[in-house]
């Protein structure tokens, strides 16, 4: 696991000199602390920092082979190194060291940029070919680790992580507004692009190839998750299915445990890590040591249902426990992430990667990926609910059956006549304006439509209407998703967006903040080639989401926690931001003068929006809207500050630690 950084040459002005790439990894070295390396010429500068996961002696970046005319670097790690290092060697390849990244160079000499489809692992790459003068930069399958790189007249500049880029010089520090209008919608800038302007990522399952003198190709995909169309679905029995589904499961997790440090994993109480804990206790023969987050506030902790599959297997437990002071952490938080969040779940986390690190752990499993493979969120049990109810026989009976399921879930007040007001806009208007295709969050991102126009338009900018797609958006669709089943045309979706742009991200800063490496094994495209063509019944039975883990688990985990209804993992807003004694930092990125310095937000619609949280009661959905933007606000103010008003410098660390 690492950081990279580099500057290709496009055309005929220099590369600048190598203190510019010097400093671009000094953005990144939280990523790898155990060392750094470069290679320099008049065409290329690569750089990367180390976190030793295998082979701490020998495995030191940049990698090269036929003589040093290949050169690479490297973030990830490939969990089936050992058989490729053997096929190599017997195929006569020089292979220095045990580490997976100096396997990379000779892939390609063997196959060239193909070789990338070979790959099995989480990844992104940088390549340079100086015999062709060519860079070739990749992203793995499910966008596990990021890339981001951005054009100028004369360069392609790259890097793990925003900051990097910023931190050359070259490219002009500005935030994105289309960024801005996306984020008060879906949540996060619509793939590929981020919050800055002219700073791309590289889409997961993409290359991208770039030669000197040249402008840069089309980036191109490689591979895509094999849903098939409706009728098309494997026939498979649901119990010898979930037999397969845990013994595939339970072999990539074997392959995500090898490491030459200690590996922990992450433990919530939900389904996705109990099973990714669960299977690892057999793996090893013992428990692995596990982490979890836990709230002073009791509506927000889940500390009793982590405590219970911990005792069950003997595992090892540490908690953090996270109260309003956790807040101070949101600018650095923030400084890490490059992207601010209508739920601050990045600074839980990111106190959770700096615990597995104090005790020893530089590398942790974790659960991501069952929710968006197998329908885990409530926005699909929403949809489903929706189509269900949209013939024509029992649309009247919508509102009815609503109040009474609603009701009896406990949903915030207010929330069935939201449903209801964004679900009167017939399904084929939104199809028509989403790439054929209705959103399954289409409702979620209509709660942030609160007095968009106003909020979003200061100076003359025209905010994009809510219920209009992002431009860019149809590039996330997949050609073939009209044919698809609706529940596997919302979940292709989510892997094409919300989840490499948005879960994924928030992951990888979360831990590597603290130079940890966290693991997905239900992220392995394996385990996806596996679900992803099943019939949707066996994703979501009936309104039971998750169900083919469910039963995979069965007999492995206690039944409170296999039979569990999944709770939405959130941090609290209001009381930690936005209460009697807010952070500091609040009152200021907030203030008429910065917010009219920063030019995003009409600072008197956020001054009436703060006015009406105060008397905003618990259990209101308009509390919940005018915090989930309110937040927003505030993360996209300290954004403009860090990066743009005083430079990408990390903030100050507050008196409970640094991150």
């Amino acid at each position: 696991m690492c950081g990279f950084a580099g500057i290709l040459r496009l055309g005929t002005r220099r590369l600048p000199e190598p203190q510019v790439i010097r400093r671009m990894l000094a953005t990144i070295e939280h990523r790898g602390p155990d060392g750094r390396g470069e290679f320099l010429t008049d065409d290329v500068q690569l750089g990367a920092v180390r976190l030793a996961i295998l082979d701490a002696e020998g495995g030191h970046q940049p990698v090269e082979a036929r003589k040093g005319s290949l050169q690479a670097v490297f973030n990830g790690e490939l969990y089936d190194h050992g058989v490729v290092r053997q096929r190599l060697a017997d195929e006569g390849h020089d292979i220095a060291g045990r580490g997976d990244s100096a396997l990379l160079p000779h892939l390609y000499e063997e196959s060239g940029s193909a070789f990338v489809e070979g790959l099995h692992g989480m990844f992104a790459l940088a390549l340079w070919d100086a015999r062709e003068r060519a860079l070739l930069l990749a992203r793995d399958r499910l966008g596990i680790k990021p890339l981001y790189w951005a054009r100028t007249r004369d360069f392609l500049v790259f890097g793990s992580e925003i900051k990097a880029i910023l931190a050359s010089g070259l490219v002009e520090t500005r935030i994105d507004r289309d960024a801005v209008d996306d984020l008060f919608s879906l949540s996060y800038p619509c793939p590929p692009r981020t919050m800055f302007a002219g700073i791309y990522e590289l889409r997961p399952a993409h290359l991208m190839r770039a030669r000197v003198g040249h402008p840069p190709d089309t980036p191109r995909r490689f591979w895509r998750a094999p849903f098939v169309p409706r009728g098309e679905h494997r026939g498979v029995d649901a119990r010898e299915a979930a037999e397969v589904f845990a013994d595939l499961l339970r072999a990539k997790v074997a392959t995500h445990l090898e490491a030459d440090v200690p590996v922990a994993t992450y433990l919530s109480g939900g389904i996705d890590s109990s099973a990714i804990t669960a299977l690892a206790a057999e793996v090893r023969g013992e428990a692995p040591t596990t982490f979890s987050i836990g709230f002073r506030n009791p509506a927000h902790d889940e500390r009793e249902y982590a405590s219970c599959i911990a005792s069950q297997l003997g595992a090892p437990n540490h908690a953090i426990v996270c109260g309003p002071e956790t807040a101070h952490h949101y600018p650095q938080v923030l400084w890490h992430m490059e992207l601010p969040l209508q739920f601050p779940l990045a600074l839980p986390l990111a106190l959770l990667s700096r615990a597995a690190a104090s005790h020893g752990f530089p590398a942790v499993l974790t659960g991501e990926g069952a929710d968006e493979l197998l329908g885990g969120y409530d926005c699909f049990r929403v949809d489903k609910m929706r189509r269900l109810l949209d013939r024509p026989v029992l649309r009247t009976l919508r509102p009815h059956f609503y109040r009474k399921v609603y009701g009896w879930l406990g949903s915030p007040e207010g929330l069935v006549d939201h449903l209801l007001a964004v679900q009167s806009r017939s399904a084929r208007e939104v199809e028509a304006e989403f790439a054929g295709l209705y959103p399954p969050w289409y409702e979620v991102w209509a709660t942030l439509g609160l007095e968009r126009d106003q909020l979003l338009s200061p100076g003359g900018h025209r905010a994009r209407p809510i219920d209009r797609a992002p431009e860019g958006f149809d590039a996330l669709v997949r050609p073939d998703a009209a044919a698809l089943h609706p529940l596997d045309a919302g979940l292709a979706l989510e892997l094409e967006s919300r989840l490499p742009s948005w879960i994924l991200a928030i992951a990888d800063r979360a831990a590597m903040a603290n130079g940890v490496e966290a693991r997905v094994p239900l992220l392995d495209h394996e385990v996806v080639e596996f679900l992803a063509p099943l019939p949707p019944q066996l994703k979501m039975r009936g309104f039971l989401e998750k169900a083919l883990l469910r039963e995979a688990m069965r007999g492995r985990l206690p039944e409170r926690i296999r039979t569990r209804r999944k709770r939405p993992f959130y941090t609290p807003i209001q009381p930690w931001f936005f209460g009697a004694n807010p952070p500091d930092y609040v009152e200021e990125v907030l203030s008429e003068g910065s917010l009219r310095d920063a030019g995003l937000f009409d600072p008197a619609v956020v001054g009436r929006m703060r006015e009406q949280l105060r008397s905003a009661g618990e259990g209101q959905l308009r509390r919940m809207r005018l915090e989930w933007l309110l937040v927003l606000v505030l993360g996209t103010q300290l954004l403009h500050q860090i990066f743009v008003r005083e430079g990408g410098a990390k903030p100050t660390a507050p008196t409970a630690g640094t991150l």
